[in-house]
C-alpha cells in the first residue's frame, strides 16, 4: 500500500511539474507587434461554413486588434454537404462567384483575410471580397484553414491574382485537428510576419 501511495504521488509531482513548465512557457510567448502592423487601421474579414476560420480570426482579432467582419453572402449555400460541394464545384467550373455582402475597406490599410480550403483552392466567397473590393494601397494577409493537404503556395497565388493589393504578408494555413488553433501559434505567425 505504501509503494502504490508513494508510486501515485511521484506521478502526481512530475505530471504537476510539467504542466508547470508548460505554463511558464505559454506565458512567456510574447506578441512583439510587426513593423508592417505598426500605427496601421487593422481589418480582419473571414468567410466560415464550420466555424474553424471564424474561430481563429476572433483569436487573430483578439492579438491584433482593429475591427472584424464576416463575409456574409446574400443567398446561403445549401445545408446538405453533398449538395453544396455540387453547387461549389459547378460555380467553380463555370467561373462564378457568390454574391457577398458589401464590407467597406476604404478606411483600413491592413486587413488579414481568412478562408476556408474548398476543393484546394479559397473558399468561393472570400475571393468573391477579394475581386469587389479595391486594395490598391492595403496589405493584404491571408489566413486559412483546412482539414489536410494544401498547397500553401497555389492558395497565396490565387489570393493574389484576385486581388489588388499593395502588399502581401506571409500566408498562415491552420488545420481543423485543433493543434494550430491557439493564440500562441498566431502571435509566433504575427512574430515573423
Amino acid at each position: 500500500m505504501k509503494f502504490i501511495l508513494c508510486s501515485i504521488s511521484v506521478i502526481f509531482i512530475a505530471v504537476l511539474t510539467v504542466g508547470i513548465c508548460k505554463f511558464i512557457e505559454l506565458k512567456n510567448i510574447r506578441y512583439n507587434q510587426p513593423q508592417l502592423l505598426a500605427d496601421k487601421k487593422i481589418l480582419t474579414v473571414y468567410y466560415s461554413n464550420g466555424g474553424n476560420t471564424k474561430t481563429v480570426a476572433q483569436t487573430l482579432h483578439s492579438v491584433v486588434g482593429g475591427d472584424i467582419k464576416e463575409i456574409e453572402l446574400t443567398e446561403q449555400y445549401p445545408k446538405n454537404i453533398f449538395e453544396m460541394s455540387k453547387l461549389i464545384r459547378k460555380q467553380k467550373k463555370e467561373g462564378v462567384l457568390p454574391q457577398t455582402e458589401d464590407i467597406d475597406i476604404s478606411d483600413y490599410d491592413v486587413i488579414f483575410v481568412g478562408s476556408p480550403v474548398w476543393v484546394f483552392s479559397a473558399a468561393l466567397p472570400t475571393k468573391s471580397f477579394l475581386k469587389s473590393n479595391n486594395f490598391e494601397n492595403k496589405t493584404l494577409i491571408p489566413f486559412f484553414t483546412c482539414g489536410g493537404g494544401v498547397n500553401k503556395n497555389k492558395i497565396y497565388n490565387e489570393i493574389k491574382a484576385s486581388a489588388n493589393a499593395k502588399d502581401f504578408g506571409k500566408t498562415l494555413v491552420m488545420f481543423e485537428n485543433g493543434i494550430f488553433l491557439t493564440k500562441e501559434q498566431i502571435i509566433k505567425w504575427l512574430n515573423n510576419l
